[in-house]
C-alpha cells in the first residue's frame, strides 16, 4: 500500500516542480522517507570543482538510515532516510551540469581487480531554467531512496540515478513546450541506454 510522502521543505519557490515529482512518487511506498528539503545553492557550492568546469547548478544527497528496519520493527529514526538538494537560483540559466552518467568502457585499474571495465564516468548535459533542474536534482536522490528500499530494479548507482533524472526531466520539459531541450537529453538518455547494454 503506497503511503504518502512527508511535506517537502522549499526554499526556493519550486512548487510547480515540486509537484510534479510528487505526484512521480504516488505509486511507491515511502514510509520510511523522513523529510526532503530543497535549499538554495550558495555562491561557495556553486563554485567549480576544478579549473575550467562548469560550476554545479544542483547538490543533491540521500543520507542512508544508521539502522535497516526488520520485519518486526515499527520505524524508528534511525531506520529513515533523508534527502537534501540544493538548487543554483540564479538568472545565467541555461547552465550546464557535470555528474555521473555513462561512457564508453574503460578499464578499472584496481591492482586486485584484474581485467574489469566500468561505463560509469562524468557526463555534462543542460539545464534550461532551474525549475527543470529542481526535477532533475530531487529525482535522482528519490532513485537512491527507491533503489536502496527495493521498489525499482536498478543498482543505487550515481549513475543510474541521473538517467532516472534524465527520464524525469525529459517528461517535465516536454510536459512545458521545451521540446528541443527535451529531445537533446533523451537522445543522451538513448546513448547511455546503449553504452549500458553493451551496444556501444
Amino acid at each position: 500500500m503506497p503511503h504518502a510522502i512527508p511535506a517537502v521543505s522549499d526554499r526556493t519557490d519550486a512548487g510547480d516542480a515540486i509537484a510534479f515529482v510528487l505526484d512521480k512518487l504516488s505509486a511507491y511506498d515511502m514510509h520510511l522517507l523522513d523529510w526532503v528539503r530543497v535549499y538554495p545553492m550558495t555562491d561557495t557550492q556553486h563554485q567549480p570543482h576544478i579549473a575550467g568546469e562548469s560550476a554545479p547548478a544542483t547538490l543533491s544527497t540521500c543520507w542512508t538510515p544508521r539502522n535497516i528496519l526488520s520485519a518486526d520493527e515499527t520505524p524508528q529514526p534511525q531506520h529513515m532516510y533523508r534527502i537534501k538538494v540544493n538548487v543554483w537560483l540564479g538568472a545565467d540559466y541555461p547552465l550546464r551540469e557535470r555528474n555521473w552518467g555513462r561512457v564508453p568502457p574503460v578499464p578499472i585499474r584496481r591492482r586486485s581487480i584484474p581485467d574489469r571495465f566500468t561505463t560509469r564516468g562524468l557526463c555534462e548535459w543542460t539545464y534550461p531554467d532551474r525549475l527543470a533542474a529542481t526535477v532533475h536534482a530531487l529525482a535522482r536522490p528519490l532513485f537512491l531512496f527507491l533503489a536502496h528500499t527495493h521498489q525499482v530494479t536498478q543498482n543505487p548507482s550515481n549513475s543510474n540515478a541521473s538517467a532516472w533524472g534524465h527520464r524525469w526531466m525529459v517528461e517535465w520539459l516536454r510536459d512545458h513546450g521545451q521540446e528541443q531541450a527535451a529531445e537533446a537529453l533523451a537522445a543522451q538518455l538513448v546513448q547511455w541506454t546503449l553504452i549500458q547494454s553493451k551496444g556501444l
